[in-house]
């Protein structure tokens, strides 16, 4: 399950409480706010129990998507996918300190990105 507009921890808990299977519940970070704010979010979702024992059940394995359209309205094309660069090596890091393994995957909109 994505969340779509994660900006804070208590985003994607909230949809973790909804179900009890064994799903990825995966947090998409799109405004360059809240791509900014990624590294702090995972760590706090890590932190918490229930959230972990959900990576644990997955194999200690983690995802996260990361948008473009909105970060690119935000702040122009160039500073998104700095922004975008900046979080994916911030999360690469959390999930090197965590033991975790960590897969991003990119959220490309408009016709050019679906093929």
């Amino acid at each position: 399950m994505i969340v779509s507009a994660t900006k804070s921890p208590q985003d994607v808990l909230e949809v973790l409480d909804l179900t009890s299977e064994p799903v990825a519940v995966v947090p998409l970070f799109e405004t360059i706010g809240d791509l900014e704010c990624a590294p702090n979010t995972v760590r706090a979702l890590l932190d918490d129990p229930r959230y972990r024992a959900r990576v644990a059940e997955r194999g200690n394995r983690f995802e996260v998507m990361v948008g473009y359209s909105d970060s690119g309205k935000d702040g122009g094309y160039l500073a998104a996918q700095w922004a975008i660069y900046k979080t994916q090596e911030a999360l690469a890091e959390v999930a090197r300190e965590a033991g975790i393994e960590l897969t991003i995957f990119h959220g490309r909109g408009g016709s050019a990105g679906r093929g």
